[in-house]
């Protein structure tokens, strides 16, 4: 055989050596690759997100789908499941591995998180301020529930429907979350269902006085999400696990300084991060295994992206820049 003639070369030539080689390649784009989008939102502001996406490429595939479980019972059910395990949870969310599909935060950040907003600590009831305790645990329950609607409601989430998040707000303020719903609530994008189990959440909720009559409360927390990947491709749960990363802060207003339509529930800043999901021209939350574009460019993972106790992630390689 002519030495140059690399193209008929034995190792070229045997199907099981390509397969080898082909995988490898991909696995090292894959690691090469991380996707970002970004959104913040300030009171009566446009909105503006930010997005990292780590799933790419997979050489199993799952053989039958679990697509048929109602997405509604995952979501609308009651978090009564136990967490699987004790054990330390890895600070990072693998790109490789083996994915159990009934217990698929195992092995992830979120193992040890507990399901929907339990996941959320919620300080006790005190005075603050003007405000009595009770006064302080109906505002904080407020948060709660808008948290609650936004991240977990089936109505939000499947059927894309803001109502419910958009009656929970001062009068003043439904206008503008009426308009842009994507910039305070999650969305799944069509055509992708979440697997038969809750998602997982770690955070937690502080409260201080504001103005006059104002209670101001702030929250820091991150949501995991578990997508059903039917007969897509996934090699580990990065491509099938979006983690949403969310910093966000309400004001509760009442009594005589605030005019009837300004009473209640604001949102004073909300700003988020998604890791895990493929890059999209909207903001819908999509799993990384239905894309497969290595395009963009990388980006080293910061510690807020798992962590709320760590300042926000900043980075976007999904746009030229963010925002």
């Amino acid at each position: 055989m002519d030495e140059y003639d690399i193209e008929n070369h034995p190792d070229l030539m045997d199907p099981d050596w390509r397969r080898h080689a082909e995988k490898e390649a991909w696995v090292d784009l894959r690691r090469s690759r991380g996707r970002v989008r970004w959104r913040k939102r300030l009171t009566t502001a446009a909105v503006a997100v930010v997005v990292v996406a780590g799933a790419g490429v997979a050489f199993y595939v799952w053989g039958t789908s679990t697509a048929e479980h109602s997405t509604d019972a995952v979501v609308g059910a009651p978090a009564s499941a136990t967490v699987a395990t004790t054990e330390a949870a890895p600070t990072e969310l693998p790109d490789e591995g083996h994915v159990d599909l009934t217990r698929p935060f195992v092995d992830t950040p979120a193992q040890n998180w507990a399901e929907g907003i339990a996941g959320l600590t919620v300080p006790a009831a005190a005075k603050v301020g003007t405000f009595s305790a009770k006064q302080v645990g109906q505002a904080e329950d407020q948060v709660k529930q808008a948290i609650s609607v936004a991240q977990f409601d089936p109505d939000t989430l499947v059927h894309h429907n803001p109502a419910k998040y958009v009656g929970l707000i001062a009068p003043a303020e439904r206008p503008d979350v009426q308009a842009s719903p994507e910039g305070h609530v999650i969305y799944l994008a069509d055509g992708y269902h979440l697997l038969p189990v809750q998602p997982r959440m770690t955070g937690s909720m502080t409260v201080k006085p504001g103005k006059a009559g104002e209670l101001l409360i702030h929250t820091s927390y991150v949501v995991a999400y578990a997508f059903d990947p039917g007969d897509h491709p996934v090699d580990g749960p990065a491509d099938l696990e979006p983690f949403v990363r969310v910093d966000a802060d309400y004001a509760v207003r009442s009594g005589s300084h605030w005019q009837a339509s300004s009473r209640g529930l604001w949102v004073d800043h909300f700003s988020s991060y998604f890791a895990s999901v493929a890059c999209t021209d909207d903001e819908r939350l999509t799993p990384a295994f239905s894309s497969r574009d290595y395009a963009a460019t990388s980006v080293s993972p910061e510690p807020g992206r798992f962590d709320p106790s760590k300042p926000m992630p900043t980075q976007d390689n999904c746009h030229s820049t963010p925002g």
